[in-house]
């Protein structure tokens, strides 16, 4: 199965999604979990505090490996003997793109936390995230500060039902279920309910592809009808007891909608449950 990358910077955020990372890959089966942490721009970013005033960044290596050999050794302890560790503390830019590194340290999966923002020690990872997730080739799952881990059960894959053969990323949706043996709710939403007559015919021709895809899991299929979109996602999470919901990013779509969004909104709406921002 696919081994997986965290990016850190040792704030409770990204700590929190290292954790997550860890209980989902004994899940799925993972042989290797990779800590990563760039800190060639933390003076540019954490300027305002006094502790850094003088300090050439090299100067900062000895502390970075401290703390990612603290947290490495905390993972070792509550992790499975076959899950493989490694922490790779580079003098590099943190860039907003992941793929390279990922395909540097052999990941497929990237976990990255999020923040709402206002706390300064948690900026650096926090604030890329969607970034991240929006730019990277991999999968990228979202943790939210109040998401623990526990088996995935039961997953959401939210859809427009817009070219569903060509953007729906349908390997990486067999790959989770299979590994997870988790169940699997279809859902589209509409704003407008007076839509649902002008748009059922393309809605069923669409489901009937999707549903071709996805057959061997028995999917059930919701579609909702709610002027906020936020709002409709949140109640069938809460309803369906979702444990991960995924998203196709889009050139234009829902990544964009959250990426124009306050970090605060954001989880007010998905509150404990990760994202998984899954690209064809």
């Amino acid at each position: 199965m696919q081994n997986i990358l965290v990016p850190v910077d040792f704030s409770p955020t990204s700590q929190n999604a290292a954790r997550y990372a860890a209980g989902l890959a004994a899940q799925i089966g993972s042989s290797k979990l990779v800590l990563y942490n760039a800190f060639q721009t933390i003076l540019s970013n954490f300027h305002a505090n006094p502790d850094l005033e003088g300090q050439d960044e090299q100067d900062l290596r000895p502390l970075q490996e401290d703390a990612m050999h603290a947290l490495k050794l905390e993972m070792l302890s509550t992790t499975s003997a076959t899950l493989r560790i490694e922490a790779h503390c580079v003098y590099e830019g943190f860039h907003d793109d992941l793929t390279e590194v990922c395909k540097r340290t052999q990941t497929q999966w990237v976990v990255m936390g999020i923040t709402g923002g206002g706390k300064l020690k948690e900026k650096l990872i926090g604030s890329h995230t969607l970034k991240v997730a929006r730019n990277t080739a991999n999968q990228v799952i979202i943790v939210p500060p109040n998401a623990r881990f526990s088996a995935i059960r039961k997953v959401m894959l939210l859809t427009d039902y817009d070219h569903v053969d060509e953007t729906t990323p349908f390997d990486v949706i067999h790959q989770l279920i299979i590994h997870t043996q988790a169940s699997l709710d279809v859902v589209h939403i509409e704003a407008d309910p007076d839509s649902k007559e002008r748009h059922t015919a393309i809605i069923q021709q669409e489901n009937a592809v999707m549903h071709r895809h996805l057959l061997p899991y028995l999917p059930q299929y919701f579609t909702a009808y709610n002027p906020s979109f936020e709002q409709a996602i949140q109640d069938i999470t809460h309803e369906r007891s979702i444990d991960l919901i995924i998203i196709i990013p889009k050139k234009i779509g829902f990544i964009d909608r959250l990426l124009n969004v306050s970090h605060t909104d954001l989880l007010a709406f998905h509150s404990h449950v990760p994202l998984l921002v899954a690209h064809k």
